[in-house]
């Protein structure tokens, strides 16, 4: 028999006809979680009592679940447990204004949790296994962090069920980048599986954005990881952490040798992750309602103005501008007298718009010292040539900004050419002048 004709008789049998074809789709197929893997016996009890877990019940199977909770008064870092629940959901607004929050039917506060995965790889797609899913919330002050372990790939199906379980009571999803990764591998795998996903309806909030938008100028990376905000934030250093390349080869590691010890490190990992989450979301809500006032110092006061000023806070973001204004930090001082002319300017007050425009050019000269500030400079140039020439009248001040711009300018860029035809227009207004004036005398 060659080779098409095999691949004939596996899809289709011989002497199977229409008739014999099933007339609905088959149920995905999954085998018993009977705890046999490669001819080995797994002790579920055993690895539920070296890992601290208990057996949940599902009706898809048992699930192993790992319950650790972290008092209120425990020290996470610089911060305690307690100070990073979540008072106010309707702050996240300022962080991100297209979040909407939901509430309670009753009236409480919305119960927020807080997730993380580990999964078999970061490609995504149906072949990424979530093998654990951390859960956070708060309660009674505490935070209380539940684990659900994938003890075998037939047992997934349980893990989701008693994950969907816990998710279905919640009002709003957090997670760190869980829009790009985390939301989708879970959605994909209750696709998969041919089960609804729990929170298709719940509000979900992304840190990892607003993370960006407030730290981004002090992390070494750029990046904004999760671990670099602790130690920034939080003055958290982890001894003894797992990398997260690790991560995916420990679940192997167990699964081909049914030894749970090399998991600890990676439960470990994931608890920190989700009380990181939490506490760096609290602090980043601490920023966005009490403004100027809750910023540690002038540098980080930028970056909330910022965030005021997209959220439509204008008199709050304002007031971080000008504490911004005083920071050491050259760069920092010249993008906050750039927003503050702009909110002048945009508030039709011309005269302390060019004065903020004065306050750039004077920090920025000489502009070699002070690199990132080229196009904040060329700005102000050009915005206090157009307060002389439009509205003070002062066509010989103008005119000088407009040579000093192209001067200073790349001779090919926009500012380079409009600031000619600026210096042609002033030539002309200033020729018509003196003619004038002649005339008169």
């Amino acid at each position: 028999m060659d080779l098409t004709s095999r691949l004939r008789s596996i899809v289709r049998p011989p002497g199977a006809g229409t008739a014999a074809r099933p007339a609905v789709p088959r149920e995905l197929t999954y085998e018993p979680d009977n705890g046999r893997r490669y001819e080995a016996v797994l002790d579920l009890d055993g690895v539920a009592s070296a890992l601290g877990g208990v057996l949940l019940t599902t009706r898809f199977g048992g699930c192993l679940a790992i319950d650790r909770r972290y008092e209120s008064d425990r020290w996470h870092g610089d911060v305690q447990v307690g100070d990073c629940e979540i008072e106010d959901v309707s702050t996240l607004s300022l962080l991100e204004p297209s979040f909407q929050s939901a509430g309670r039917a009753n009236g409480s506060a919305p119960r927020a949790v807080f997730l993380d995965l580990e999964t078999t790889g970061l490609s995504g797609g149906a072949g990424t296994v979530a093998f654990l899913v951390g859960c956070g919330y708060f309660d009674g002050g505490a935070f209380q962090v539940r684990q659900f372990l994938l003890t075998s790939y037939s047992a997934e199906r349980a893990l989701l069920c008693a994950a969907a379980e816990l998710l279905a009571d919640a009002d709003l999803i957090v997670t760190y980048n869980g829009k790009t990764f985390d939301l989708p591998v879970m959605e994909t795998r209750w696709a998969f599986h041919r089960m609804p996903a729990p929170f298709d309806d719940v509000p979900h909030f992304d840190m990892l954005h607003p993370a960006r938008r407030l730290w981004k100028e002090r992390v070494d990376d750029g990046g904004c990881r999760l671990t670099t905000l602790e130690r920034i934030l939080l003055n958290m250093r982890r001894v003894g952490d797992v990398d997260g390349f690790e991560i995916p080869g420990r679940f192997f590691q167990f699964l081909r040798t049914s030894d749970a010890r090399p998991l600890e490190p990676v439960l470990e990992h994931n608890r920190l992750d989700l009380v990181s989450l939490a506490a760096v979301t609290s602090r980043a809500l601490r920023l966005a309602s009490g403004g100027e006032e809750a910023c540690r110092d002038a540098r980080e006061a930028l970056p909330v103005g910022r965030v005021l000023e997209r959220a439509g806070e204008l008199a709050r973001a304002e007031a971080c501008y000008r504490r911004a204004a005083g920071s050491p930090c050259v760069s920092t001082r010249a993008e906050a007298f750039y927003r503050l002319g702009i909110r002048a300017r945009r508030d039709r007050r011309f005269v302390e718009a060019a004065g903020w425009w004065r306050e750039l050019l004077g920090v920025t000269d000489p502009p070699a010292r002070t690199e990132g500030t080229t196009e904040l400079r060329q700005f102000a140039l050009e915005a206090l040539a157009i307060h002389h020439e439009h509205r003070d009248g002062d066509l010989h001040a103008a005119r000088e900004l407009a040579l000093f711009a192209i001067g200073s300018a790349q001779q090919t860029s926009r500012v380079a050419d409009g600031m000619r035809h600026r210096l042609a227009r002033l030539d002309r207004k200033l020729a018509s002048k003196k003619n004038a004036q002649l005339f008169e005398s």
